[in-house]
């Protein structure tokens, strides 16, 4: 286990570190892009409701206050692979487009009975897009042409500790400090269409920015057991308003080919390093109920089942968005709110103790949820919304028991206005996780003979 582990690391440090198409949204051009990297296996699988789950079992940086609840001599490396495929719509023209990249690559866990640590690299924005458009002015057709590349990624390390555990009832604190890295770039082509010619002359625009930077967000989490069957949690998490440092380029180009770079005459051109922009201040909170029954009987025994309930509420304030890099820019962003809600069912939550009693199908976590957002855009008057439905599973690797699994994560959504011609995507979120993690044989134990 832990040459595989560390074959793991190696293999995931090489494919985050390479370029990866993650986006492909014409949203994304906004602001320092769309926000977050794409969906978690497993959270993806409650309606994306990310801060409530504290489980021994799972890395959860979402929320770092949970840290703690890792076992003790049990420390989790998780990774996330995502994919995408969409159909956009608008006035009657259709395109489809997919992608697939990394969601995360962490490691997490427990230190001194109380406290928590964890590590890794996940993407904190993401820009991809690129589509066209024509009008014609004076008899002459011309032609548009927008794409956008890039991501900011994050290396974060994280801590927790456990600052009350008496009478069934547990407070976690803890945080994030990351470094943000990486650069997004828009990029305008306008060109005179000449007939029966693919080259075209005329101008094109590009900004870039390129982002190093600190960033911090805060995680808290209590949870109250009631009895044997019955517990509850409250969750919050906050991301607050912050600076972030980098520098910009905005040049301005006339060309006899506006595919072609090498032909580029350099009108105007503006390298910065003077300014900043700004996250957007967002706060998380959440809530979980846990129900612990006797399930239906097994063959050979009487299963013990768990179903928790789990929700969330978001609010992002964007009309704090900033750019001092560029001094034309207006802020236009719409402040956002986010709903989700998951169920989780556990046939046997004893899988350890009854598992060779415990057929396979008992083994499985079976999840559902839905959730319903508000995006920071304004098409015709009205805000973007997306909603979405989804459903997975997570499979435990039960070999010398570890508490290793494998998780499956599926969505199915709509972004877009009640406007039939506006722009709307119908999209199809495809998400692999697998978290790796000792049992009893617990690793960084010193072992005694006796």
């Amino acid at each position: 286990m832990r040459n595989l582990s560390f074959l793991f690391i190696t293999l995931l440090t090489g494919l985050f570190v390479s370029a990866q198409n993650t986006s492909n949204s014409p949203y994304s051009s906004f602001g320092l892009g769309e926000l977050g990297g794409m969906d978690h296996a497993l959270f993806s699988s409650l309606g994306n409701t990310n801060i409530t789950l504290s489980d021994s079992t799972v890395l959860n940086f979402y929320n770092p206050a949970s840290y703690s609840t890792i076992g003790k001599g049990q420390p989790i490396f998780s990774l996330g692979i995502s994919s995408r495929l969409s159909n956009f719509s608008e006035n009657g023209v259709d395109s489809k487009s997919n992608i697939t990249g990394v969601q995360h690559f962490a490691m997490g866990f427990s230190f001194a009975k109380r406290f928590g640590l964890a590590f890794g690299l996940k993407p904190y924005s993401r820009r991809g897009y690129d589509f066209n458009t024509s009008n014609v002015v004076s008899g002459d057709t011309l032609k548009h042409f927008y794409s956008g590349t890039g991501g900011i990624n994050e290396v974060f390390l994280g801590f927790s500790a456990k600052v009350l555990d008496f009478k069934g009832a547990e407070l976690s604190i803890g945080g994030n400090l990351g470094y943000l890295f990486g650069k997004v770039t828009n990029t305008r082509k306008s060109g005179l269409v000449t007939s029966g010619s693919t080259i075209y002359s005329g101008g094109a625009n590009q900004q870039e920015l390129k982002v190093n930077s600190i960033h911090y967000e805060l995680g808290f989490n209590y949870l109250q057991r009631i009895n044997e069957n019955h517990s509850i949690a409250l969750s919050a998490t906050y991301d607050p308003f912050q600076k972030i440092k980098g520098s910009y380029e905005d040049g301005q180009y006339y060309t006899t080919d506006i595919h072609n770079l090498e032909l580029y005459d350099t009108l105007a051109f503006n390298d910065t390093a003077s300014g900043n922009v700004t996250t957007i201040p967002t706060y998380t909170v959440g809530l979980n109920y846990n129900l612990n029954f006797k399930g239906r009987k097994g063959s050979t025994n009487e299963l013990n089942s768990t179903v928790g309930f789990h929700l969330s509420y978001s609010g992002s304030d964007w009309t704090k968005y900033e750019n001092r890099y560029d001094a034309n820019y207006t802020n236009t962003f719409l402040n956002t709110s986010r709903y989700t809600f998951g169920i989780q069912y556990i046939p046997e939550i004893g899988l350890f103790v009854n598992k060779a009693k415990t057929k396979f199908m008992a083994r499985i976590r079976y999840r559902a949820g839905t959730y319903y957002y508000t995006l920071p855009y304004e098409t015709n008057g009205e805000q973007v919304t997306d909603f979405g439905t989804t459903f997975g599973f997570g499979i435990p690797i039960v070999i010398q028991n570890s508490l290793s699994s494998i998780n499956f994560g599926f969505a199915i959504g709509k972004r877009g206005i009640a406007d039939d011609n506006a722009l709307k995507e119908r999209y199809y979120g495809i998400n692999f996780g697998i978290s790796i993690a000792p049992g009893t044989d617990r690793w960084f134990v010193k072992r005694k003979l006796n």
